[in-house]
């Protein structure tokens, strides 16, 4: 038997056997899933992001041909949660509902966490929860008469938070920056929550607030605050008079709350495009659309790689306030 007889067999040896391993991989990613899912929240039970994960869990099934479970791991603002799927398998059978506090705002004010935004690997996008600029009734006749007020004020003014460190928070520091303004321009007031925010804007104890807007909407409807600027891409259909930071030519100011499905940073891709493909058909049915316009959210579907990307802007953006302001 001759050197290139061996030579050739050994080839054919390993030509063979890594069909058999690309066959057996492709197999197994048609095969996913192939017995029921879970889907960590984590947060408490009936929170804004448990009762978004409940809804997308509801229609999951039909495009997955498996139950998904909802399974709530509280803690540390969301670390706990995520630090299990870091240390789950990667096979796509345990995911988690990705939010923005606990995947970007964290990471972004916390240097000594355990994770960062990429500790994950981003299946997908589902929906978005806009933020509404709201200052007393009949304060202001547009936008620009209060960016005005606000670039001339003697003090910095006022406003509400839903605590420090929040959207609420950054948000409008975002929208100093992009007025041509230093952040002390304007002064923080911390509270509980949105609506702790939103009361005080009432009582008179701060002069704006930029905060969810299902926190708002009450208050909008009734004339009791007026919404001078929204922070989604597009008007609202709620608020169809109400321009966007877009409009206004402050693109930088366009920040949404988000959540999302997520699972362990070595996810396989074909598993990962499963995920992908069956969070965007379920996101398109009435069923879902009615469920999460029940929360105040839109939807805002994004494929992973939109959405990787995405995250990682918003990441970029919220360190760096952070930082100019000793938050981090």
């Amino acid at each position: 038997m001759t050197g290139k007889t061996l030579t050739r067999r050994a080839v054919l040896s390993v030509a063979a056997m890594t069909a058999t391993v690309m066959a057996a991989g492709l197999a197994l990613a048609q095969d996913f899933p192939d017995k029921p899912v879970r889907l960590v929240v984590p947060f408490g039970a009936g929170g804004a992001t448990d009762l978004a994960a409940r809804a997308l869990a509801n229609v999951l099934p039909e495009y997955l041909d498996q139950p998904v479970a909802v399974v709530n791991v509280p803690g540390a603002g969301g670390a706990v949660g995520v630090t299990q799927i870091m240390e789950t398998d990667a096979d796509g059978y345990t995911m988690i509902m990705a939010a923005i506090g606990a995947l970007a705002l964290r990471p972004a004010l916390s240097p000594d966490l355990n994770y960062s935004y990429d500790s994950v690997a981003y299946a997908a996008r589902t929906q978005i929860n806009p933020n509404v600029l709201i200052l007393p009734d009949g304060a202001y006749e547009d936008f620009a008469a209060f960016a005005e007020t606000l670039a001339n004020a003697d003090v910095p003014m006022r406003y509400g938070t839903a605590g420090a460190g929040q959207v609420t928070h950054l948000g409008p520091i975002m929208l100093a920056e992009s007025l041509g303004l230093a952040a002390d321009s304007i002064r923080p007031v911390h509270y509980d929550s949105d609506n702790g925010a939103l009361l005080a804007l009432m009582q008179g104890e701060v002069d704006f607030v930029q905060g969810n807007l299902p926190s708002f909407s009450s208050a909008i409807e009734a004339g009791q605050v007026q919404a001078l600027a929204v922070t989604t891409p597009e008007r609202l259909e709620a608020l169809p008079d109400v321009p966007t930071y877009v409009e206004l030519d402050h693109p930088d100011v366009s920040i949404v709350g988000w959540r999302g499905v997520a699972g362990p940073k070595d996810l396989p891709e074909d598993v990962l495009t499963v995920w992908q493909d069956a969070v965007k058909q379920a996101t398109e049915t009435e069923e879902w659309l009615e469920a999460i316009s029940s929360l105040g959210d839109e939807a805002g579907y994004m494929p992973s790689a939109a959405f990787t990307e995405f995250v990682a802007n918003d990441y970029d953006r919220y360190r760096a306030i952070a930082e100019n302001i000793g938050l981090r």
